[in-house]
This record gives structure tokens, sequence and C-alpha cells, in this order.
């Protein structure tokens, strides 16, 4: 299975990383189950180290004129 590469700060806003996982908001749909490739970025915005995690959670936390906006958990692999 071919992970979705995902990029914190462009696709997705981190709201909280532990050790087990992160959550994770954003106008990204990403689907339960779905493996990702989560790109972080340094202080200037370049991708700099990627890290594998599973979406365990994924929904709609609000509707606007830009679309709906997402929220979910994955947890680390």
């Amino acid at each position: 299975m071919t992970a979705r590469r995902v990029q914190v700060g462009r696709d997705v806003r981190l709201l909280e990383q532990t050790d087990e996982g992160v959550d994770l908001e954003g106008a990204t749909r990403l689907r339960p189950g779905q493996m990702v490739d989560l790109i972080l970025a340094d202080d200037t915005g370049r991708p700099i180290a990627g890290r594998r995690a599973e979406v365990l959670t994924w929904f709609v936390v609000r509707l606007g004129s830009g679309g709906p906006m997402f929220s979910g958990h994955c947890s680390w692999q």
C-alpha cells in the first residue's frame, strides 16, 4: 500500500503531537485506515522530515464558503 504525502503547514495544521500520534486539522480529505507520510517543515517552510502515520479518525468539524474543514487523529507507525 502506498502512503499519501501530507505536508504539515500546507495541507494540514498540527494541533497537538505526542509520542503516540498527532491531532491535525485542514481542508485535506483523509480516510480512517489510510497510511500517510506526514512531511514536517523547518522554520522557513522547507520540508525537512517525514514520518508515517495511520489515520484513525477524520471528520468534518465545520462547513464554510471555502468548503469543509476536517479534523482527526493519526497514530505513528
